[in-house]
Formats: C-alpha cells, sequence, structure tokens
C-alpha cells in the first residue's frame, strides 16, 4: 500500500512542479486538422496537450495509440470527460504529449507520446490509484 500513495503523492507533486513551472500547453495550432493513419482511416484533431521536457530529449520516444467507440457518447460529451484524467497525465513521468481525435464513424483516438518505451510500458497503470 505504501507504495500505490507514494505513487499518487508523487503525480501529485509532478503536476503541481509542471504547472507551475508553466511547461503545460494546450496547442491549437493543428486543432481542426486531419490524420490519415496507416489502415486508411482519417481521424480529425480536437485537442493537443504537450509537456515541455525538462532537458533535450533523445531522438526516439515511444507512442502508445488507442482507439475506441463509445456507445451513445456524443462528440459535445466526450470532449468535456476527456478533460477529467487530463492531470494524471500531465503528472505521468516522462509523459510528452496527447493528441485527441475522432472520426465520422463515431470512434476516439488518443495519441500519447511519451520520453522511452519505459514510460510508455508503465501508462496502463496511470489511473489507478488506491488510498
Amino acid at each position: 500500500m505504501k507504495s500505490e500513495k507514494g505513487s499518487f503523492l508523487k503525480c501529485v507533486i509532478i503536476l503541481f512542479a509542471r504547472l507551475l513551472n508553466g511547461r503545460i500547453n494546450f496547442t491549437k495550432e493543428f486543432a481542426g486538422r486531419f490524420l490519415m493513419m496507416e489502415d486508411g482511416k482519417k481521424f480529425q484533431i480536437i485537442r493537443d496537450l504537450k509537456v515541455d521536457p525538462k532537458e533535450e530529449l533523445e531522438k526516439s520516444v515511444a507512442v502508445f495509440r488507442v482507439c475506441f467507440k463509445f456507445s451513445g457518447l456524443p462528440l459535445a460529451v466526450n470532449k468535456r470527460l476527456s478533460m477529467f484524467p487530463t492531470p494524471f497525465l500531465i503528472a505521468k513521468s516522462g509523459f510528452l504529449e496527447k493528441i485527441w481525435t475522432f472520426n465520422e464513424g463515431g470512434y476516439f483516438q488518443g495519441i500519447y507520446q511519451f520520453a522511452s518505451n519505459e514510460d510508455a510500458e508503465a501508462y496502463p497503470d496511470s489511473f489507478i490509484f488506491k488510498l
């Protein structure tokens, strides 16, 4: 249990440090543009969140992509609800960027960029905190 509490506290500290240092940016540069995925599906960018790294990164970074569909959840609702886990994303060690996208078929997609493979592999545990 101690490590889970420590993990949560570490995330809170990282979150506030990044907020205070002005390293968190919601960019509008690509909002509304389209991405063509390797399978031929086209997704529109809703939002782009970037965390500026403290130091220069290696050229190779890790990318994690997830595509999903909520039955009966309209885009406007998803836009609002998708902000709730954002503080935990920002606080995740090695997290660099998330791009929120959707397509006309009703699918949502999250594209995550991490500083290393190790950071990306730790991602699935990101939102599980037991106090």
